[in-house]
């Protein structure tokens, strides 16, 4: 099986300039061509192509490819997606969600003197992130209420930023390229005619996907790397700080995606240090305010 990369620039390479298909009983020959791109991020189409029929009818077919096999439908959600998403209420929407599954993240571990899953041995857990995906993901996951316009936006990208709707073929801006019009859910094509016999309009693809969940996954900084993955906006996330001589926490709910990773990170090294704690290694009873967030294995 390809590998998504390669498996989009084949599909690509079907769909090049001058290479003909039929659509809706027309002839049509492909006269443009090419992955949109933009300054930051990306655009929701992954290939676009501009083709000419026979009677000079000019088609845009703007194609999200996904592989059968793919969940991610934004996966990295920031606030500023959220509002364009949900609208003005963005935030309630959010902590709705996970305050539907509140229960799944106070019961997690947030300490991990050893691995456990794919949680590294020194871990600790910083919050987490939000990301909406086309099936449920664990504990932390649950069903999203939307409305159509916002699952075809999601899928299409229709309030995306300017930048990223009105992406460049090549060296050309070409607008609402960046807006998907077609799905491509499919593994294997081996024609030109093949991937347009396969594609399906955005609003008939959400009729069979038409769930959308959320899943929450944790940012974790790895004290025995020093490291975490960057300064990812938070759904929920945990403040860190020193009561009474010990390392204490609080989840806090509702600020979702405005504090980031390097915030909360500051605050557990800052805790950190004033307690003399380097690594897991050093986390015990007696320097801890609750001691049932360490997973020991």
């Amino acid at each position: 099986m390809m590998h998504f990369g390669n498996a989009e620039r084949y599909i690509n390479s079907l769909l090049s300039v001058g290479e003909s298909f039929r659509l809706n009983g027309e002839c049509f020959t492909i006269v443009d061509c090419g992955k949109p791109t933009c300054k930051s991020g990306e655009p929701k189409t992954d290939i676009y192509v501009g083709a000419k029929s026979n009677s000079g009818q000019y088609i845009e077919l703007k194609i999200s490819f996904k592989k059968e096999n793919a969940d991610f439908l934004e996966n990295k959600t920031t606030a500023k997606r959220a509002e364009q998403l949900f609208g003005s209420i963005w935030m309630d929407v959010v902590i709705n969600s996970t305050l539907s599954i509140k229960r799944h993240f106070i019961e997690r571990p947030l300490i991990y003197k050893n691995s456990y899953g794919k949680t590294s041995k020194g871990s600790i857990t910083l919050g987490w992130k939000f990301e909406l995906v086309n099936k449920p993901g664990g504990n932390l996951s649950g069903k999203m209420l939307l409305t159509e316009e916002q699952i075809i936006d999601i899928y299409a990208g229709t309030n995306l930023d300017y930048d990223k709707r009105n992406a460049y073929i090549g060296a050309q801006k070409v607008q609402d390229s960046g807006i998907a019009n077609y799905v491509l859910n499919i593994d294997y094509v081996n024609s030109t005619q093949d991937v347009i016999n396969n594609l399906i309009p955005i609003e008939k693809y959400i009729k069979k996907y038409h769930n959308i969940y959320f899943a929450c996954k944790a940012l974790n900084y790895r004290s025995f790397e020093r490291k975490y993955d960057g300064d990812r906006p938070l759904a929920v996330f945990i403040d860190w700080y020193v009561c009474k001589d010990k390392l204490a926490h609080k989840y806090v709910f509702d600020e979702p995606l405005v504090t980031k990773g390097n915030k909360v990170s500051k605050s557990l090294l800052d805790s950190m240090r004033s307690l003399k704690i380097k690594t897991t290694d050093d986390i015990n009873n007696q320097n801890i305010n609750d001691p049932s967030i360490i997973y020991s294995g």
